[in-house]
């Protein structure tokens, strides 16, 4: 018989609220550390966990994910879920929102059956397909005016394409001639360039959060690197490299018409949105946000944080308002 470690969640997964980060990243951890440095399989006890917000929802997905993928077993971390009859609100975001499910599709056919049934939870290592196939569901799901859809659309598809040039690169390379960073190559032998993403409805605020998460280098490292290459004598720190990643130019491909790609993702929360409307990152130990009306964004380092990067766009849909 095979053993597997039984690892239970506490009943509040969330990395908004400080008094919750600590918990959701050791329980992150956790797994990872169980599977890849233990080698061992894992038994997730979701059965008591009561609320697990959108961002947390995305990273778990992606741990687990990970976990499946690199060891080629779907079955090397298995999850039990809430149950509506004894554990509603923890059903609801778990089992209902499809979590669940896709913390059950352990290999690329399971993954690829979420995208060709339009599931709000996806993953994939292509951004030319994908970006157009995401467009679409948000189309069919959403009730985003013109300008808001195509406002996130756009930012959707830029982020993509910064997973799959910059995630998982040496900052040092190019596009055209791409070199995985040297920590990154055994995740991209065995996943590719991927990452995992959401779509997620607010029933309470009536707000859409769209999620896309990576485990690559982290958006601070990999400007922060190429930048103090280039300029030995002003070196810049997370934070600065961050806040420079997201300014026009700011990129490290800001010749030939490069460079824009952070302000496609900012404009769709900018001056022709709503004024709840919110871009939230977190890459390299660092929060960045920004939303309609701030001059400038605002950024704060972190003392607990997970490697790789997640972006968080928030949207209250124009449709339908007086």
């Amino acid at each position: 018989m095979t053993i597997r470690a039984v690892i239970k969640a506490p009943s509040e997964l969330c990395i908004y609220r400080q008094d919750l980060q600590k918990d959701t990243y050791s329980l992150i951890k956790e797994v990872d550390n169980t599977v890849t440095k233990s080698g061992m399989l894992v038994t997730l006890d979701l059965r008591e966990v009561k609320l697990i917000t959108a961002a947390a929802s995305v990273l778990l997905f992606a741990t687990v994910s990970t976990c499946q993928l690199m060891n080629r077993n779907p079955k090397q971390v298995m999850c039990i879920f809430p149950k509506e009859s004894n554990n509603s609100e923890g059903y609801r975001y778990i089992v209902k929102t499809g979590l669940a499910r896709a913390l059950h599709s352990g290999e690329l056919s399971k993954l690829d059956e979420l995208v060709d049934q339009e599931a709000f939870f996806q993953s994939s290592n292509n951004p030319f397909k994908h970006a157009i196939t995401t467009s679409l569901m948000l189309a069919d799901k959403t009730e985003f005016d013109p300008i808001q859809y195509e406002l996130l659309s756009t930012a959707i598809g830029e982020a993509m394409l910064n997973v799959h040039h910059h995630a998982y690169n040496d900052p040092l390379s190019s596009i055209e001639e791409p070199k995985t960073n040297s920590s990154k190559k055994l995740l991209v032998r065995e996943m590719g360039r991927r990452w995992w993403q959401c779509a997620w409805y607010d029933y309470l605020k009536h707000e859409w959060v769209f999620i896309i998460c990576d485990f690559g280098v982290g958006i601070p490292q990999s400007l922060m690197e190429s930048y103090n290459k280039l300029n030995p004598l002003i070196q810049i720190e997370n934070k600065e490299a961050m806040i420079k990643a997201f300014t026009i130019g700011g990129s490290r491909f800001n010749r030939g018409g490069r460079g824009n790609g952070s302000e496609d993702m900012k404009r769709a929360v900018g001056r022709l949105c709503q004024e709840t409307d919110n871009l939230l990152i977190y890459s390299g130990g660092v929060k960045y946000q920004y939303s309609r009306g701030m001059v400038m964004p605002q950024v704060n380092m972190l003392a607990t944080f997970f490697g790789g990067t997640l972006i968080e766009w928030t949207l209250k849909p124009k449709l339908g308002e007086e």
